[in-house]
């Protein structure tokens, strides 16, 4: 009896054991914490926002807990039609509130979605931290904001406080640092400018014909396309040659067609014609939309640095290299998307401790998100200043060269 009765109690520990703790002989979580993403991962947008998606899922992955607590990554797809949406943007967001244990997002990756979900995340309040966004107008006051891109930072914060981060260079780098290098660089004298008319696409047209202007440069059959379709761009294209252009800058993305003018260039221009744009085309879908005029004349910028310039993120490249063999799955946001899901997971556990060890707020994440200072990320080394932007972004220029997009170019700028 008295053997009996060490046995049962020797299983009811056994049984507490297991039920308090992990197989590992660790401590027991002290529950769930979800970080959401919000990119494009289907249609055209797919090329660049399923490699960023990889990026930050990979970081939840390689993190697994913070201070005790389980972290579960949900992706969300912002894409209808093959192309990025606002509106589907903003319904995804509505969903991620109604998570009780999301406590921050990763993305979106486009500007216009940002200003969809900007508004919303604000009175939730929930932290949103996008690896891509680089329209100016959403942290930065200026005049024309409101007539080019429709919003002010004011207006997409109605609740007067901020709950937006992010980790590119905005298009007051973007823009001009491609057209310095476009005259610096490659010599061109004359460039047709079009964009999408969309807030990213304006915006970052604008500021390159504004830097080339004062480079010396000639800006010429400057024009905005609906590309709600197909544009047909031939008529421009015309234009632009007859006017002596060298090359074009394309304000768009590949989701609103920016190298289809590439492809229909042909004929007009000659292969050697210089084809230059935004992070929105340094994608595997341009090269596609280029057809047999996809060469290595075509230069993007991009708003983040290159991580393999990194030593110190060599271990965790090869790391993600190897869960992701696929040439496709590594974009030029992938580390970028990386480096926010680890920024975010960061200021969370910052308030857990703030919280006494408990399960934070959504705004003690945001107040722990804004004190962010010197984190050494795979893309560089992050401080958040109070409207949201990195005070030392730094951004790349790539060519297309040997089958892939390749960094030819790092570029720091102080804010």
């Amino acid at each position: 009896m008295v053997r009996a009765r060490g046995l049962a109690v020797l299983i009811v520990a056994t049984f507490v054991a297991f039920a308090c703790g992990n197989t590992g002989g660790g401590t027991s979580s002290k529950g769930t914490i979800d970080i959401g993403s919000d990119l494009p991962t289907s249609g055209a947008d797919a090329s660049s926002g399923l490699p960023t998606q990889y990026g930050a899922a990979f970081a939840v992955s390689q993190k697994g807990t913070v201070k005790g607590f389980t972290l579960h990554f949900v992706p969300y797809d912002d894409a209808v039609n093959g192309k990025h949406d606002p509106t589907k943007g903003a319904q995804n967001l509505q969903q991620m509130l109604s998570d009780s244990k999301l406590l921050g997002m990763v993305g979106p990756f486009n500007s216009g979605v940002a200003a969809a979900e900007i508004p919303v995340a604000n009175q939730a309040p929930l932290a949103l931290i996008s690896p891509s966004n680089t329209n100016e107008c959403l942290t930065l006051a200026f005049d024309y904001c409101q007539k080019y891109a429709g919003y002010t930072a004011a207006s997409l914060r109605p609740t007067g406080k901020n709950n937006y981060f992010r980790v590119a260079a905005n298009d007051t780098f973007q823009g001009p640092a491609m057209a310095d290098f476009a005259a610096d660089t490659l010599g061109l004298k004359t460039i047709a400018v079009f964009d999408d008319q969309e807030p990213f696409g304006l915006g970052v047209a604008n500021n390159f014909a504004k830097e080339f202007t004062k480079k010396g440069g000639t800006v010429v059959a400057r024009q905005g396309f609906d590309t709600s379709s197909k544009p047909d761009f031939h008529a421009w294209l015309n234009k632009a040659k007859a006017a002596g252009a060298q090359g074009i800058y394309a304000g768009a993305t590949s989701a609103s067609y920016g190298c289809i003018a590439r492809s229909q260039s042909q004929g007009i221009f000659d292969a050697n014609s210089y084809y230059l744009g935004p992070d929105g085309i340094g994608d595997g879908q341009c090269i596609k939309d280029s057809g047999t005029m996809a060469n290595d004349h075509m230069y993007a910028t991009q708003g983040v640095a290159d991580a393999n310039s990194n030593t110190s993120a060599a271990a965790t490249i090869a790391a993600y290299k190897q869960a992701h063999p696929s040439p496709d799955d590594t974009g030029a946001y992938t580390f970028a998307g990386y480096d926010c899901a680890a920024i975010l997971i960061d200021a969370i556990g910052r308030a857990i401790d703030a919280n006494g060890g408990n399960m934070p707020t959504r705004q003690q994440v945001i107040d722990q998100m804004a004190k962010t200072s010197n984190f050494a990320g795979l893309t560089g080394t992050y401080t958040l200043n109070d409207k949201g932007d990195p005070t030392t972004p730094a951004l790349q220029v790539q060519q297309y060269k040997g089958g892939a997009w390749t960094t030819v170019k790092n570029i720091a700028v102080t804010v």
